[in-house]
């Protein structure tokens, strides 16, 4: 498994979208870019980050994500960048391990990526992601 993989972002859950943008102006960031991702019903708010990793913020329209933490949101991931997640998988499963999804995802940005599922993390949800090269 890799580790020590430099992390990508952190994911928190808002319960609507006012939330994250009312989150946002909050912590004093700026938003990046946004994407809405089919597969877990979700609109992902990236936000800018000056140093440091960005922070996502996600707003579930539906699905299991609308129950998170019941309801009210919260830090729900933090996410690592490795360069092949197929090699990942083939590592993981090497150690008795699975991603979340059979096949991986497109995120809400030029990036593929997939989840540890949490029972191997005790709880804690690790999504990996792997950079899409431009065109």
């Amino acid at each position: 498994m890799i580790r020590n993989a430099p992390l990508h972002h952190v994911g928190f859950v808002q319960p609507t979208e006012e939330d994250a943008l009312e989150a946002i102006a909050l912590l004093g960031l700026e938003e990046d870019y946004r994407g809405f991702v089919p597969q877990w019903s979700a609109l992902c708010i990236f936000t800018k980050a000056a140093t440091g990793s960005p922070i996502e913020f996600v707003v579930p329209e539906g699905g299991p994500l609308a129950k998170f933490n019941k309801g009210a949101g919260g830090l729900h991931h933090l996410a690592f960048q490795v360069p092949d997640l197929n090699a990942l998988r083939r590592d993981l499963e090497a150690e008795g391990m699975k991603f979340l999804e059979p096949e991986h995802v497109k995120g809400a940005g030029d990036f593929l990526c997939n989840f540890l599922s949490p029972i191997y993390t005790r709880g804690l949800t690790v999504e990996y992601v792997q950079l899409i090269p431009p065109n």
